[in-house]
Parts: structure tokens; C-alpha cells; sequence
């Protein structure tokens, strides 16, 4: 695996900042204007796609693949998703296309389109998938995603169980100590292994020969975005969020994803 060598891109093509006039995708729009590369790292829940009641229920917009195939035509390869479900289920969505892509939040990883996915730690022991188990069939509403290499327990089915589902889960923490770490999304709880994030990952992806020498640009809606999007700032790039449950209106660069989709588009053109 490629390892990150650079702690900024080029001096050459040193983004611009954002000011009181101009928002971060105002400045990456000025970016592609001017034919600076960049390099895009994409979401796929509540940014490519609305959010369902449950994973497996989401509706893939037709034409999708298509589009970003297009786009990391335009951007020469320099396209990668980074979510926290399992790269074989992005493929799943995004077929017959496949991309560089991090999963779990970063505990597997494709780092060419052509290549395998590699988990990054091992599998959760079985007596912690069993605490885990046990503490979903206590609580009704919970659907659990095993992910092999971390765990979704998702809750909005059943909203009002968060409080209890986090107290259950904290408190396996001690009895398992360095084994896992526990992440809230949207209406998701996360449990992952300790050390990875969608920030780590995307360090790592950046620093892949395709995205050699561009700015990154991260697009997200949720918290587990939030590293993602300082990872790419610290790199000399952005983090553009989307607007949902997580980020407001107005502090969001989109307004939901129908709105990523269309600047996406718009990059048929301009990029």
C-alpha cells in the first residue's frame, strides 16, 4: 500500500481560502475553473444517496454510476469513496463500476479499480460480537449490520433507544479493552476497531499516485465526516459537507443529495 509522503500538495497549486465572500466550494468551483487538479473523495449515505430507514432499503438514482464514471474520466482517476459500509456493498450500488474506495470508515481498503479489498485489522473476537448480539435482541427497533470488520447497529426504527443502546455498548468497552471504539452517525452507532477512521483513510488514499499533486476535495453529511473533511483541509484542500441531520443549512456547502448530484454533473464540463 502507498503511504502518505506529503503533508501539503504542491506549492504550485496552492488552493485559495475561503473568506467572508467566498465558501469552500466557491473556492473549489474557482479551482475547476481555472483546470487545477483535484482529487474527490465521496460519501455514498446522505451524500450520493437520501437516507432510508434502513441500508439495505436506499434508492440508487439511475444513471449514478454512470455520472461518476464520467467524473474520474474527467478528473483522470482521481475519485475515491470513502464510507463506512463495506467496499462490496459500494460496489453493489455503484455497479458495474468499482473505484478506489476505503470502507468501514477505513478498516478495508481497494487502493486501484482493479484490485482487491484488504481488511486492515481482524474480525471482531467472537465473545464481543456475541455481547453485541445480545445486547441488539434486548432492545427491539436496533438492526444490526456486521460489517466483518466493524459493526452498524442502526436506530431509527426505534429513535428513543439511543441513550439506552450507547450505555449498553460503553459499558463493554472496559471488558474489551483496545479492542473497539464506538462512533455516533446518523441515527447509526458504529462500533470499529481502534485506530481507523474516515480521516486515516483518507491521508492514506491521498496519498495514491492518482491523487498525486491535487487538492483534495472530501464531500460528506455526517460526523464520522468530520476527520475526513480536517484531513483534507490539513492536506491544503476541503471538506464540503451536506446539509441533513447533522449539518445545518447554512453552514453546509450542499443542500442534500440531489444538490451533489448536480455539481457533480456540472463537472462533465468544467473539470
Amino acid at each position: 500500500m502507498h503511504s502518505l509522503k506529503k503533508e501539503k500538495p504542491s506549492a504550485a497549486i496552492e488552493a485559495p481560502h475561503p473568506s467572508s465572500t467566498s465558501s469552500a466550494r466557491d473556492c473549489v468551483e474557482e479551482l475547476l475553473h481555472k483546470q487545477t487538479p483535484i482529487g474527490l473523495f465521496l460519501d455514498i449515505d446522505g451524500t450520493l444517496l437520501d437516507m432510508a430507514l434502513t441500508p439495505t432499503t436506499v434508492r440508487v438514482p439511475p444513471g449514478l454510476a454512470e455520472l461518476l464514471g464520467v467524473v474520474a474520466t474527467r478528473l483522470a482517476g482521481a475519485v475515491a469513496i470513502v464510507t463506512g459500509r463495506p467496499i462490496a456493498e459500494a460496489d453493489s450500488l455503484l455497479k458495474p463500476l468499482k473505484f478506489i474506495a476505503a470502507g468501514v470508515h477505513g478498516a478495508e481498503m481497494r487502493t486501484t479499480v482493479t484490485g482487491e479489498v484488504k481488511p486492515l485489522t481482524q474480525a471482531f473476537t467472537p465473545d464481543l460480537l456475541n455481547d453485541i448480539r445480545a445486547a441488539a435482541e434486548s432492545m427491539p427497533g436496533i438492526v444490526t449490520e456486521n460489517k466483518g470488520t466493524g459493526i452498524a447497529m442502526h436506530y431509527r426504527l426505534a429513535p428513543e433507544l439511543r441513550d439506552s443502546l450507547l450505555i449498553t455498548l460503553e459499558a463493554l468497552v472496559p471488558k474489551y479493552p483496545g479492542q473497539f471504539s464506538i462512533w455516533e452517525g446518523r441515527k447509526v452507532v458504529e462500533i470499529l476497531p481502534v485506530g481507523f477512521s474516515k480521516g486515516r483513510a483518507l491521508r492514506t488514499l491521498a496519498g495514491l499516485p492518482e491523487f498525486a499533486n491535487r487538492i483534495p476535495v472530501m464531500i460528506g453529511d455526517d460526523i464520522a465526516d468530520v476527520g475526513a473533511f480536517h484531513a483534507a483541509e490539513e492536506l491544503g484542500g476541503y471538506g464540503l459537507k451536506v446539509a441533513g441531520e447533522n449539518f445545518s443549512q447554512k453552514e453546509a456547502a450542499f443542500t442534500g443529495p440531489a444538490d451533489v448530484l448536480a455539481w457533480l454533473d456540472s463537472l462533465r464540463t468544467v473539470a
